[in-house]
Parts: structure tokens; C-alpha cells; sequence
């Protein structure tokens, strides 16, 4: 049931540090996202506003709704209101809303990725109506301001889903970034990379490891040609595989680190901090999983995975030039394990539908 309710490359790598003082700040009582909460809402309400009641009808929605969950990255026909669809002013106010919840470089990360269908269209040939950089759906669930609620920003290769479940918890998990072509191969922005650094970072890490380390990553001498936990496969890889962090040196501890916060890294400080620190908490059990060449223009696959961090990276189809990144959270994705603990004190009578 709806409701109504009156985003270039190249970019640097946040190496996030071990951000404890945030989690005791946290259980001290102070909440380190007032802020981000604060502002996310605003410029959600905002967009909100400036919708009629045709747009509001498509793209406004009950936080315990279905849609929520459906998410995918692949170009199909969506819910929510695309940005070709809104005036000038509501295209704006949702892009506002992109750079209020994400860093400054997860934002530009974000126009990136929705910039890239126009060389996609001029590689293919293909019509502007399909490969169509406006063609990014914007939804909201639930009442800005008022936990819980979210929102969604889809399209092809790109599908961010924004969770405030409750005052002090924000989730921007399951994060879907790719883009074909990964290494743009015509024109004035030939060579050109958007997601360099989730690229070059792990190929300086596999190529480090030593025979011993190799022979407990890889998976196996083929990429794997996708990513495996995408949408409604949340709970197909239970169990890390591969290196565990433990059995990296320093150097390499650190060039792992800083591969987890360039994906950590889309989200704005206050929540990607934060987030480090629950991936630090959890590194004695993360593993490094690697399969395929360990060469840039080979096609390969990566993982990092521990309890609180997913990461999937595929670089297989198109000759090994069309990438597919997943970034997961196994605890806390759509905010879940916040909501059931918020509704399990609620007691009897506030069941939570995940």
C-alpha cells in the first residue's frame, strides 16, 4: 500500500582507520549519525513534496511494503519514479538526496555509473530509450524522519537501498555497483575506469600473495562469471572461503583495508566510519577468496568476506571489461537485525516481515 507524502572517475580510495571511539560514543549514549539522519530526512521530505499525486503514487511507499526488497541491476521495468519522469526541480532534489546520504565520492561514484549508459549506448548502437542515463528510479518507504524508514535509488548497474531502522542505525546495504565498459575503450574518455580502485587494489593484493597464501585463496583457475549473492540470494554464501586475514602480512592486511573502504567508503562519513569499525571487529573471521588471472585485462573474481562484511567482484563478461560489485552486510542488510530487535522489545503484536 502506498502512501502520500506532502550522483566523475578515477576516484581516491577513503582508507577508513579503526574507528572505535564512534562505537563508544554509541554506547554512551550519543548518536554519531543525528546528523546524516537529520539531513538524509530533510532532503527526502523535500523531494517528497515536490511531487503531485500521480508521482507520489508511483514512488512513494509503505516501509513495510514488498517493494522494499526487490531490488535488482539489471535494465527492466521498475517501480519508483526514474529521473526522465521528473521536472527540473524534483530531478534535483533527488540528487540531493543522493549527496546526503553518500560520501562526496560515493555520489560522484553514483553520477558516474548513471553517466556511463550514454558510452554504453554509443558502444552498442543501441536506442537511447533503452541505454538511458535518466532512466534511475528513485522510491521512498515510510515516513523521512520517522524510523523506520528508507529509500532506493535503481537502474542498470546500480541499486543502493538506504535503511534508517532506527535512530542511530543507518544501513546502506545491499549496494550493487558495475559498469560495462569497466575500461571505456572509444572516444575522448578512452581508458577511463570507475571502479579503478575495487579493481587495481585487488589485483596488488592477489598478485602479492605468496605460493602458501595463493593456495588457500583461490577458488579456482576460472573467474566464477558473476557475482553469487545477488538479489534474493542473500543466504546462498554462508560460509567464508578462501585466506584468512590472519594469515596476511601488515602490508597486505593494510591493502585489504583499504579495498573494504573503497566500497565502504559510497556511504557519507558518519555511517561508512562507523561501518569500519564493525568490519574490524569481525577481521579475525574475514577471508580473501580469489579465482581467475591475476593480470589487468584477465577476467576475474574476488570476495571478501567476514560477519559483517560481503564483498563480491566479478570482471568476466565482455571480454573480461564489464564488472559487477556487490557490498553486503550479513547481519544487517534492509537494517533486518536492527528491526528485529527493535520489534521483538515492541513484545507481542509487532511481528517484522523481512
Amino acid at each position: 500500500m502506498r502512501v502520500d507524502l506532502v550522483l566523475i572517475l578515477a576516484l581516491p580510495v577513503i582508507a577508513f582507520a579503526h574507528m572505535s571511539v564512534f562505537a563508544q560514543a554509541d554506547r554512551a549514549g550519543g548518536n554519531v549519525l543525528a546528523r546524516a539522519e537529520t539531513e538524509m530526512a530533510a532532503a527526502a521530505r523535500n523531494w517528497a513534496s515536490l511531487l503531485d499525486k500521480g508521482q507520489s503514487r508511483q514512488a512513494l511507499f509503505e516501509f513495510n511494503d514488498d517493494e522494499r526488497f526487490n531490488w535488482h541491476y539489471i535494465p527492466r521495468n521498475r517501480q519508483g519514479l526514474a529521473l526522465r519522469d521528473m521536472t527540473a526541480e524534483q530531478n534535483q532534489a533527488a540528487r540531493n538526496l543522493i549527496k546526503a546520504t553518500l560520501s562526496q565520492q560515493g555520489a560522484t561514484k553514483v553520477e558516474a555509473i548513471m553517466a556511463l549508459e550514454a558510452v554504453l549506448r554509443e558502444v552498442e548502437g543501441s536506442s537511447s530509450g533503452f541505454r538511458d542515463p535518466e532512466n534511475y528510479a528513485f522510491s521512498l518507504f515510510g515516513e523521512p524522519g520517522t524510523p523506520p524508514w528508507g529509500w532506493r535509488v535503481e537502474g542498470h548497474h546500480l541499486s543502493i537501498n538506504v535503511t534508517n531502522a532506527a535512530s542511530g542505525d543507518i544501513s546502506i546495504t545491499p549496494t550493487f555497483t558495475g559498469t560495462n565498459p569497466a575500461r571505456i575503450p572509444l572516444g575522448p574518455r578512452t581508458g577511463e575506469r570507475i571502479q579503478k580502485d575495487e579493481y587495481f587494489l585487488a589485483l596488488e593484493l592477489a598478485v602479492s600473495l605468496d605460493e602458501g597464501q595463493r593456495g588457500k585463496a583461490v577458488l579456482g583457475e576460472r573467474s566464477l562469471g558473476n557475482i553469487v549473492t545477488g538479489p534474493g540470494r542473500a543466504d546462498a554464501l554462508k560460509q567464508p572461503e578462501g585466506l584468512a586475514v590472519g594469515d596476511l602480512s601488515a602490508e597486505q592486511k593494510d591493502l585489504l583495508l583499504r579495498l573494504v573502504a573503497t566500497y565502504v567508503g559510497l556511504a557519507r562519513d558518519e555511517v561508512g566510519e562507523r561501518y569500519m569499525d564493525l568490519v574490524h571487529g569481525g577481521l579475525g573471521e574475514t577471508r580473501f577468496a580469489w579465482a581467475g588471472g591475476m593480470s589487468e585485462g584477465e577476467a576475474f573474481y574476488y570476495r571478501v568476506h567476514g560477519p559483517r562484511i560481503l564483498i563480491e567482484f566479478d570482471n568476466t563478461q565482455n571480454n573480461a571489461n564489464h564488472i559487477h560489485a556487490v557490498w553486503r552486510d550479513p547481519l544487517d542488510d534492509f537494517g533486518r537485525d536492527t528491526l528485529k530487535e527493535h520489534y521483538d522489545s515492541a513484545g507481542p503484536g509487532h511481528g517484522h516481515r523481512q
